[in-house]
């Protein structure tokens, strides 16, 4: 056998200390939404020893695990999954020359930043909004719930002018 080849997209040492920052803060969202993760184990296992043993079924678990899928999603989407992690369709963008790569990859950084940056004063307003909404069984705020969402469009936003500036860079050959 073989041994593997080192994976292409492994990152190397942060040589900065803004890199070394931001190593950190991915790697404190990588726990956070670990911790979640497991928080939803056990309250899904909680619920389950307390249905069929104890013959009582908690209310709050569903609404809870609800809350934290929600929370897991766009909190992942917005600080951990890469842009060339996401799933894509790329059967038109894979044969393509570089140079026109770069353009659709521009074309779709504007679209996709510039719809998400159009939708961010309207969607914060309505998240704004919705401390007035609470969930039915705990009574918690719909504002702290799916302000989730907010950072998810900001991220979005962020990451879209942060790959626009890689992909108009001299080494934008990186960037697709």
């Amino acid at each position: 056998m073989h041994p593997e080849p080192p994976l292409s997209g492994t990152p190397s040492p942060p040589e900065t200390p803004v890199a070394r920052v931001l190593v950190r803060l991915r790697d404190a969202a990588n726990w956070i939404s670990g911790i979640m993760f497991v928080l939803v184990f056990a309250i899904f296992n909680y619920k389950i020893v307390s249905r069929y043993l104890a013959h009582d079924e908690p209310a709050w678990s569903d609404e809870v695990s609800v809350i934290l899928f929600v929370w897991i999603i766009f909190w992942a989407n917005a600080f951990l999954v890469r842009d060339r992690e996401q799933i894509t369709f790329d059967l038109a963008y894979r044969p393509m020359p570089d140079g026109i790569k770069r353009i659709m990859a521009i074309a779709r950084v504007i679209l996709i930043g510039g719809i998400f940056l159009w939708a961010l004063p309207g969607s914060l307003d309505y998240l704004a909004f919705l401390w007035r909404e609470r969930t039915p069984v705990l009574s918690l705020r719909l504002d702290l719930i799916y302000s989730c969402f907010g950072l998810f469009m900001v991220a979005v936003v962020v990451r879209s002018l942060f790959a626009l500036r890689r992909l108009l860079g001299p080494r934008w050959r990186d960037a697709l």
